[in-house]
């Protein structure tokens, strides 16, 4: 983990991210991720994303695909997995009544270690 001091800048930190070893209970299954905030909700947006993602990961699913026997289709089933957690925070962006997220957002990056395989999916411009 790793920090940086802005001392003088005017722009509030809208950055967020998440450490959740031993996802949901499964000791193979660890998640990071780094959310960058935009707009000016984007802490909250950022924020609202941290305390959310982990939940919405469907670790009995990435289980079963940990488990596929073939490299590229255990990949690809994880991936679908990863992508459903990213349309899961965009609807509940869309409903949630906390704060108004028009014109704010976040980018995500999400790492998923399985079983001593990593994972990256990313949704806006983070690399």
């Amino acid at each position: 983990v790793a920090g940086q001091n802005r001392e003088g800048e005017d722009k509030d930190n809208q950055d967020a991210y998440i450490l959740v070893p031993e996802c949901q209970g499964d000791p193979g299954i660890h998640l990071f991720g780094v959310f960058d905030g935009h707009g000016p909700r984007g802490h909250e947006v950022s924020g609202l994303v941290k305390h959310s993602a982990a939940r919405f990961l469907n670790v009995p699913a990435v289980r079963t695909a940990a488990g596929h026997p073939d490299a590229e289709m255990r990949a690809a089933a994880v991936e679908v997995e990863l992508g459903e957690v990213f349309l899961q925070l965009q609807s509940l962006l869309t409903v949630q009544v906390d704060f108004d997220a028009n014109g704010s957002g976040c980018t995500a990056i999400l790492a998923l270690f399985v079983d001593g395989e990593l994972y990256v999916a990313n949704a806006g411009d983070s690399r």
